[in-house]
C-alpha cells in the first residue's frame, strides 16, 4: 500500500507539546517534511525553549520567536492552536501558518492573500467625516455612522454628538478606503441598548435596512472613547510583507528596515520612491550586542516607472507597460569591499501579452535614457551580480592585470571590512559584559559569522565578458566611426594561418585597411591576393560620405600601384575617390630578397640598410639642429671641448635620430643610380664560406622590373608625414618630438640606416 504521512494537525499537535516540554523525540521519530523539520528549528532556538526562561538577565520578558508559545506563561506555559502573528517579533504582525494568516488583533484565520484586504477593514485607522472620531476599519467606520449618525437623523436625540468633548482628536479626512461598503448594508436589527462597537468581530452586514428607525439612545463620549481605545496596539510584522525569495537572501538583520523601505505600514507598496539607495538606520543599537547587525548591507531599488515616472514598453506588442508590483527575486551585488541588495521595484506587465519582464533585462535598460541607465550599478549572472567599480579595474590593458589578481585584490578588501565588523562586535560585546558585571549570569554572545568567500576569477571573466557583450551597440559605433587622411591596404598570410578546424581552408589571405595612427578600418578574408576587395573598399568610401569626411590624401598599397593604362587597380576599388595611390616603401624593398641566395647570409643586414638609404634621406635642417644639440651637452660634461666630428655621430643614437629628424624619399634618379650602384658594388661579395649574397641573374631581373615603380615611392606634394607631438630641451636647444604619419614600414631599418650612416 502506498505510505502516507501524518497530517499537519498531528504535527502541530507534536510541535505544541514539544514546545511544553511534554513530549521528547526518540531516534528516528522527527519530522521528514521540510515545513516541520523547519519548525522544530525555530523552537529549538525560541529563547523561551533555549533559556528555560521567561526574563533576561536584565529582567525584560523574553518574546516568542517560533509561535509556538503562549506569552504570558512561565515555564510550562500551553501553547496556542495556531501559530499567531505578532508574539515572537516585537514588530511583526502576522505570520503564515499554511496557507492561512491569524491576525494577532481579533484572533481570526484569513487567506494570506486576503489579509491586507482585512487589516484595512478592521485595523487600519479611519476617521468620521462628520463627527471627527477615530475608528478601527472600514467596518468599524460602518459601525460608527449606524450607531451614532443614522440613529440621530432618523429619530431625534436629546443629546447631539458632542465634537468638543470626545477624547478622540478630530482631524481632516485624509483618504477614502477602497474597500468601504455602501450604507445599504448595515444590519437589519439595531441593538436595543448603546453598547461600544468592536471593530474586530464586525465582519459581516445583512442586505437590507430596518423598514423602521430603530429606537434611539443618546451618544456619548463615553462610548466613542471605549470604542477607540478597546483595540490593542497590534505591532506590524514588517518582515511577513516580504516575498518568501527576500527573505531567503536578504539576512535576519536587514529584512525589517528593508520592508520599511519597500511597503507602507499597512503592507501596500510604496507607491512613490524619491531615491535609490537606501542605507540600513544606525540606531537603536541592540543590547546585548547581536552579530547580524554589524553585518547589514546597502539597499539598491530598481524602479524607473515609480521613481522617474519614465513608461516602458513590451518588447513584443510595442503597448505601455504597467507595474504590476515587486519583481521576486533579489540580487546580492558584490561590491569592492563590501555587498548590498539589488531589489527591482518595479515588475513591468503587458496588459495585452500579460507576461511579465524582468526589470534589469537588456530590453528594459536600453528604453531608459542614458542618464538614469548610468545609474544602474551592477552587472548581473545566473545567481550573482558584481558593482560596475570592480568591472572598472579589469579594463586596462596593463602588464599583470587579470581576472585572478583582480579577484585576489576584492576578496582581500572584503576580508579586512568583515575583520573590521568583526572587532567592533567584539569590543561592543567586553564593553557589555563590563557593564552587565551587577548581574549575577552573564548573556549569552553568539559567536560573529564566518567570512564569505568571493566566487572564482573565472566568475570575474564572465561578468567582464557581460559588460562587454551589453556595449556592443557603442562599440560598433565607435569601431565604424574610425577614419583617416592616410590609409593603406595590405594583405598577409599570417592570420590565416592561425585559423583551425573546418574553417581552416576556407580563405588563404586577411586584407586589413587602416589609418596613420595604426587603428584598422576594416577586414575581409579572401581565398586569393587582391580578390573579392570591391564591398570592402566601397564600404569604406560609404562610411566617409555617410559622416560627411573628406576623401583621403594619400592611399598606400603592396601591389597595383601603377598601370600601364594610366588609372591603377586600386584606384578604380575606392571610386570616385581621387587619392593619390603610393607604394609602401617597405615592400617595395622586401621585392629584392627574392634576388638573395638566403636572408641568413652575414651580409643580409648591411644590405637592407644599404638599401634604405637609397631610398630615404634624411632633413639636413634636423639633422644639423640635432648635431648643434648634442655639441652643446657635450661640451656641458666634457669642461667645455667641443667634439669632433666622429665623436659627434657617434654620440647620436638611432632613438634620438627617429625622434627628432624627418625622412623623404630621394628624387627617381638619384634613387636609380643609387640602387644600381649598390648592386654594383656587392656582386662579388660572399661569407667566409665563399657564398655569395646576391644571386646574379635574378637580382638583375627583379631590379629591371621594379624600376618603373620609382615614381611610386615619391612621397605626395603637399601631404605632412609627421606632426609635432612636442617639445624638449637638451644641450640648451629646443628640439621638436616628431612622429611618422606615414604607414611606411621601414621604420624598423633605422637602426641598421643609422649605423651605415656612421661607418
Amino acid at each position: 500500500m502506498t505510505k502516507t504521512g501524518k497530517p499537519d494537525s498531528y504535527w502541530r499537535d507534536i510541535c505544541t507539546k514539544y514546545a511544553q516540554g511534554q513530549y521528547h523525540f526518540s531516534t528516528g521519530k522527527r519530522p521528514g517534511a521540510k515545513k516541520w523539520k523547519k519548525a522544530l528549528e525555530k523552537i529549538d532556538a525560541c529563547p523561551l525553549q533555549s533559556q528555560g526562561a521567561t526574563k533576561d538577565l536584565f529582567g525584560r520578558s523574553l518574546q516568542c520567536s517560533c509561535g509556538f508559545h503562549k506569552v504570558g506563561d512561565k515555564d510550562s506555559g500551553g501553547v496556542r492552536s495556531h501559530t499567531q502573528a505578532g508574539r515572537g517579533d516585537t514588530e511583526a504582525g502576522a505570520s503564515v501558518a499554511g496557507q492561512e494568516v491569524q491576525c494577532y488583533g481579533c484572533n481570526q484565520l484569513v487567506e494570506a492573500e486576503h489579509f491586507s484586504e482585512h487589516l484595512s477593514n478592521h485595523h487600519a485607522e479611519e476617521t468620521c467625516d462628520t463627527c471627527g472620531a477615530k475608528v478601527q476599519g472600514t467596518v468599524g467606520l460602518l459601525n460608527h455612522i449606524q450607531q451614532v449618525h443614522y440613529a440621530t437623523i432618523t429619530t431625534p436625540s436629546p443629546q447631539k454628538c458632542n465634537k468638543s468633548t470626545a477624547t478622540t482628536k478630530i482631524t481632516p479626512r485624509k483618504t477614502t478606503p477602497s474597500l468601504v461598503r455602501p450604507l445599504t448594508s448595515f444590519s437589519s436589527v439595531l441593538p436595543s441598548t448603546p453598547s461600544p462597537v468592536n471593530p474586530f468581530h464586525s465582519t459581516s452586514f445583512s442586505s437590507s435596512l430596518p423598514s423602521t428607525p430603530p429606537p434611539v439612545h443618546p451618544f456619548t463620549p463615553h462610548s466613542t472613547t471605549l470604542q477607540h481605545h478597546t483595540a490593542p496596539h497590534t505591532p506590524i510584522n514588517w518582515k511577513g510583507f516580504l516575498p518568501e525569495q527576500f527573505r531567503k537572501i536578504i539576512h535576519q538583520a536587514d529584512q525589517v528596515w528593508v520592508a520599511k523601505c519597500l511597503y507602507e505600514p499597512t503592507g501596500q507598496l510604496r507607491q512613490k520612491l524619491h531615491a535609490c539607495w537606501f542605507y540600513p538606520p544606525l540606531m537603536p543599537k541592540p543590547s546585548p550586542p547581536e552579530p547580524g547587525w554589524y553585518s547589514r548591507q546597502r539597499l539598491f531599488i530598481w524602479a524607473p516607472m515609480r521613481t522617474w515616472g519614465i513608461s516602458l514598453k513590451c518588447p513584443q506588442c510595442s503597448l505601455r507597460m504597467n507595474s504590476s508590483g515587486i519583481y521576486r527575486k533579489v540580487r546580492e551585488v558584490i561590491d569592492v569591499d563590501s555587498r548590498y541588495y539589488l531589489v527591482g521595484g518595479d515588475y513591468p506587465r503587458c496588459s495585452k501579452c500579460a507576461q511579465p519582464v524582468c526589470p534589469w533585462s537588456q530590453d528594459i535598460l536600453s528604453q531608459v535614457d542614458v542618464a538614469h541607465r548610468s545609474l544602474f550599478p551592477a552587472v548581473l549572472t545566473t545567481q550573482l551580480a558584481l558593482d560596475r567599480r570592480c568591472i572598472t579595474f579589469l579594463k586596462p590593458r596593463t602588464s599583470g592585470n587579470s581576472s585572478s589578481y583582480m579577484q585576489s585584490a576584492i576578496e582581500e578588501a572584503h576580508s579586512e571590512e568583515w575583520a573590521r565588523q568583526t572587532i567592533r562586535y567584539l569590543s561592543d560585546c567586553e564593553h557589555h559584559m563590563k557593564m552587565a558585571t551587577f548581574v549575577p549570569s552573564a548573556a549569552v554572545y553568539p559567536p560573529p559569522p564566518p567570512f564569505r568567500p568571493l566566487p572564482l576569477a573565472q566568475w570575474f571573466e564572465t561578468v567582464h565578458s557581460n559588460d562587454i557583450l551589453s556595449h556592443v551597440d557603442e562599440m560598433k559605433g565607435v569601431i565604424t566611426s574610425t577614419y583617416g587622411r592616410i590609409l593603406k591596404m595590405d594583405s598577409t598570410k599570417k592570420i590565416t594561418k592561425k585559423l583551425a578546424g573546418v574553417i581552416g581552408d576556407s580563405a588563404a589571405w586577411m586584407t586589413n585597411i587602416g589609418n596613420e595612427f595604426g587603428q584598422v578600418l576594416n577586414s575581409v578574408l579572401t581565398t586569393g591576393e587582391g580578390a573579392g576587395l570591391e564591398d570592402l573598399c566601397q564600404g569604406i568610401v560609404t562610411r566617409y560620405q555617410n559622416a560627411g569626411q573628406a576623401e583621403p590624401e594619400v592611399i598606400y598599397v603592396d601591389r597595383d600601384c601603377c598601370s600601364q593604362s594610366g588609372v591603377s587597380s586600386v584606384a578604380k576599388l575606392f571610386d570616385p575617390w581621387k587619392s593619390v595611390v603610393r607604394l609602401d616603401s617597405w615592400h617595395f624593398m622586401r621585392r629584392f630578397n627574392c634576388g638573395l641566395t638566403t636572408e641568413h647570409h652575414p651580409l643580409y643586414g648591411t644590405f637592407c640598410a644599404k638599401m634604405s638609404s637609397c631610398v630615404f634621406e634624411w632633413d639636413q635642417k634636423d639633422v644639423q639642429h640635432l648635431k648643434e644639440a648634442k655639441r652643446g651637452e657635450w661640451k656641458t660634461s666634457h669642461s667645455g671641448h667641443p667634439p669632433t666630428e666622429e665623436q659627434l655621430l657617434a654620440s647620436i643614437s638611432p632613438r634620438e635620430l627617429k625622434r627628432h629628424c624627418r625622412r623623404r624619399t630621394r628624387g627617381v634618379e638619384e634613387m636609380r643610380r643609387m640602387i644600381s650602384g649598390l648592386l654594383e658594388s656587392m656582386w662579388d661579395l660572399t661569407d667566409t664560406t665563399g657564398l655569395h649574397l646576391l644571386n646574379r641573374d635574378s637580382m638583375r631581373h627583379i631590379w629591371e622590373k621594379q624600376q618603373k615603380h620609382l615614381e611610386c615611392l615619391q612621397d605626395p606634394a603637399g601631404v605632412l608625414l609627421y606632426t609635432k607631438v612636442g617639445t624638449l630641451q637638451k644641450g640648451g636647444k629646443e628640439l621638436d618630438v616628431l612622429r611618422s604619419l606615414s604607414l611606411q614600414s621601414t621604420l624598423s631599418l633605422l637602426p641598421l640606416c643609422n649605423k651605415h650612416m656612421k661607418r
